[in-house]
């Protein structure tokens, strides 16, 4: 991955090095002392987590999440609340940004977005519906990752979703389907399906493949075919 700049704070140092650090350094400090500070502070800065890929990434607090996913140089570009008591839905939606040092599937971009979702979401705040405001144990309900891909004929969208697949190590593929749009007359929609699991609870993973609109604000121009692999759904129960 490419350096990116993070936008939340990384893990901060235990309580034991707080209470030495406010102690002072003395003038006696040996090298040891100061190699030992130095390699904490670089341990700290390690993800807890890599495998960002797998489902089981995201099976723990979304703040320890993001925070992974920033340490591996991704940033989070948007996050907001949408809710209707009126038609009884509410969601909270994370979305973070990187590039990739080798694209996922064959000729799509090195951008990759991924987008966490939290159905019903839990805020310590009344009067705020915000990132910083999400109960600490807040556990995301579904992950998309989206990358794009330069123009291909549909009959090679399922060997992209193949590629996916692979690349997520998700199950063998069960529903596949290529097709005219039921939204959308004019274009083509690729709809790739197969059991998942999250937290123990069964799943379905879904690629979606299709032709971006036109005049979109595309990341790469040259990539209008957007791969976007939702790695699972799960509802949460109120």
């Amino acid at each position: 991955m490419r350096a990116v700049p993070a936008i939340l704070s990384v893990f901060c140092l235990s309580a034991v090095l707080l209470t030495g650090c406010s102690q002072g350094a003395s003038a006696g400090s040996t090298p040891s002392e100061g190699s030992t500070l130095a390699a904490v502070e670089e341990e700290t800065s390690e993800p807890a987590m890599e495998n960002w890929t797998e489902s089981a990434f995201y099976e723990r607090p979304v703040t320890e999440v993001i925070s992974d996913l920033e340490l591996l140089s991704f940033e989070v570009a948007d996050a907001y609340y949408d809710g209707s008591e009126e038609y009884g839905y509410s969601y909270f939606y994370i979305t973070l940004t990187g590039e990739l040092n080798q694209p996922l599937v064959e000729g799509a971009s090195e951008y990759l977005q991924i987008s966490l979702t939290i159905d019903h979401p839990v805020f310590t705040s009344d009067s705020e519906q915000t990132l910083e405001a999400l109960d600490p144990a807040t556990i995301v309900t579904g992950v998309d990752a989206m990358m794009y891909h330069p123009e291909v004929d549909p009959s090679e969208w399922e060997g992209l979703a193949q590629q996916a697949i692979d690349a997520f190590g998700l199950e063998p593929m069960t529903s596949s389907s290529t097709d005219v749009s039921p939204f959308d007359e004019n274009r083509m929609l690729g709809n790739y399906t197969g059991p998942s699991t999250f937290n123990g609870q069964e799943a379905e993973y879904m690629i979606i493949i299709s032709s971006s609109r036109e005049g979109g604000d595309l990341p790469e121009p040259d990539k209008p075919l957007f791969i976007d692999v939702s790695l699972f759904f799960i509802a949460a129960t109120e």
